[in-house]
């Protein structure tokens, strides 16, 4: 069949030849367009208005001197004195606190504090010390009945109490037995026996 075709296109003239290729043509494209389908005819784009974004509110910064009053609390020291009863103390001089003045320099953010910086401070008030006077008196020794029973008889000790001689006699009140074999009745333990070789053993 196409021998035949290609037989009849070489008898023809010159402007039948043209005429039969471009109606070649127009069929290829009918058909190439019939084989892609109808066009496509996209939607129009719709544009919706967005809000604008919300306002940023600004920082407020203030920067603020202030005063503050700092206490200083007073110290105490305490002195001896013979005076007062044994056991007891008493204020000799109350004491009382001092003041500095401190200056700061304090930044708000939105009425919050942020930082805060010492510029100065100075002692306003200077603090009083407290002194406490305490009794240094000895308590007063308890009284001593003078003995009635000494075989050897008595003597005054250094507390100013009448004590028993030491003596060979075992009487009721000896404080100690000396290593001679004597007994005493010492009402402190300091020279106790001194002449009679030291103490052997207490009671």
């Amino acid at each position: 069949m196409f021998g035949k075709l290609k037989g009849w296109f070489v008898t023809l003239s010159l402007m039948a030849k043209i005429g039969v290729g471009l109606a070649s043509l127009v069929v290829l494209g009918t058909v190439a367009i019939a084989a892609s389908g109808p066009a496509v005819t996209k939607p129009p784009m719709i544009t919706t208005p967005q809000p604008p974004p919300p306002a940023v509110k600004g920082s407020a910064t203030e920067i603020k001197t202030i005063t503050v009053k700092v206490p200083i609390l007073f110290t105490t020291t305490t002195v001896p004195d013979n005076t007062l009863p044994q056991g007891t103390t008493a204020t000799r001089v109350q004491g009382v606190n001092g003041e500095e003045t401190q200056i700061w320099r304090v930044t708000y953010v939105n009425g919050t504090e942020t930082n805060r910086t010492l510029v100065s401070e100075a002692l306003t008030t200077q603090p009083t010390e407290e002194v406490i006077a305490q009794s240094t008196k000895a308590p007063t020794p308890p009284v001593v009945s003078a003995p009635t029973n000494c075989p050897n008889g008595t003597y005054t000790n250094t507390a100013g109490n009448e004590v028993c001689s030491p003596s060979n006699d075992p009487s009721p009140g000896a404080s100690a037995q000396c290593r001679d074999g004597t007994y005493s009745f010492s009402q402190s333990r300091s020279g106790t026996c001194s002449h009679h070789g030291g103490v052997a053993r207490w009671f």
